[in-house]
């Protein structure tokens, strides 16, 4: 048990401030995303946003249960967000959204005529305004006593991969300032979608709580990723994302970036984001075991980045990465499959 006060442990995860143990916390909610679509019977195929079922249907489809009546995660926090399930910026972007119940997934496709991104309209964009009617809603329910916050949110490689499908990996060699300035586009996007966010997101115990993360910081919080980015090389990712990745930093007081173990090759560039706090990385389950990403971890809080280790962790994995890591700026957020 440790000495100090849930939300003081939380504050110093950012910080790099001592701490007799990490914080960690066992995710109630699995993997399994697509489930309070699939009680709400939400059908295979192309879905529009006027067939989103409306915000208050999912509190008893959803947020109710998965919530239990309490918030904590063990040291982590439950956080009630529109549903992680549904492409959010690739759709607000202009992709369609597809739905396969075989894969308990939603996927972002091309759209087949490409929208004008200099013309996005946040005040007309008919998904951003779900989005920020689930923000609404969830405010509205829960007040203060369960903390709202931001839900996953795709970073721009990921926006523009869905966007321009194939034809992302072909464009960087054959137009890359072309795709420099959608990169640019899709970051700018990103950044004003979060901020719109905040505007309805109530602070929790004085601060904000870092979306799907769990974790409490005194000011907000973006928590983003670039997936797309792990199929690129490194100088790719430099030339087309690292200022993007670096801009959604510098635009929040704090920021956390989500990077899977089977493709850490950029993480030298991503550690020399100035104003970047902290990296996610997830233990991928077919990529290099626990023993073999300890030498990166240790860069990682070398860095003085905060670290956010998570996935199917057993037992000897949480030993190990508590006897090769620093209490100071560690989370273990172990994820079941369900």
């Amino acid at each position: 048990m440790s000495s100090l006060d849930r939300l003081e442990r939380h504050r110093r995860f950012w910080t790099g401030e001592p701490v007799d143990q990490p914080l960690q916390g066992v995710s109630r909610e699995g993997a399994f995303f697509l489930q309070p679509f699939v009680a709400l019977g939400v059908p295979d195929g192309d879905l529009r946003v006027a067939d989103v079922p409306a915000p208050p249907l999912f509190r008893a489809a959803y947020y109710e249960p998965t919530l239990a009546g309490d918030p904590t995660d063990g040291d982590l926090l439950w956080v009630a967000k529109p549903p992680r399930a549904l492409p959010w910026m690739e759709a607000i972007i202009g992709c369609c959204v597809e739905v396969a119940h075989c894969a308990q997934a939603m996927s972002a496709l091309a759209p087949g005529v490409l929208p004008d991104l200099d013309r996005f309209d946040a005040e007309a964009n008919a998904w951003l305004g779900l989005m920020t009617a689930f923000t609404r809603e969830l405010a509205e329910w829960y007040g203060l006593r369960v903390p709202i916050g931001q839900t996953l949110m795709r970073g721009p490689s990921d926006m523009l991969a869905a966007f321009l499908g194939q034809g992302f990996y072909t464009e960087m060699i054959d137009h890359p300032d072309r795709i420099k300035r959608l990169a640019r586009q899709c970051t700018q996007i990103w950044i004003q979608v979060l901020k719109s966010q905040y505007q309805h997101i109530p602070r929790y115990r004085g601060g904000y709580v870092s979306g799907i993360m769990g974790i409490w910081a005194p000011g907000p919080v973006a928590v983003y990723q670039e997936d797309a980015a792990g199929f690129i090389s490194r100088q790719m990712y430099q030339e087309f994302f690292w200022e993007g990745d670096a801009a959604i930093a510098a635009a929040f007081e704090y920021s956390l970036l989500h990077l899977h173990s089977a493709a850490l090759q950029h993480l030298e560039l991503v550690l020399a984001i100035p104003q970047l706090t902290a990296v996610n990385v997830v233990v991928d389950p077919r990529g290099p075991a626990l023993p073999d990403l300890i030498p990166d971890l240790q860069r990682i809080q070398r860095a003085g980045k905060a670290l956010h280790l998570h996935g199917d962790l057993s037992e000897a994995d949480l030993q190990l990465a508590r006897s090769r890591l620093a209490p100071a700026g560690l989370c273990l957020w172990v994820v079941r499959e369900k």
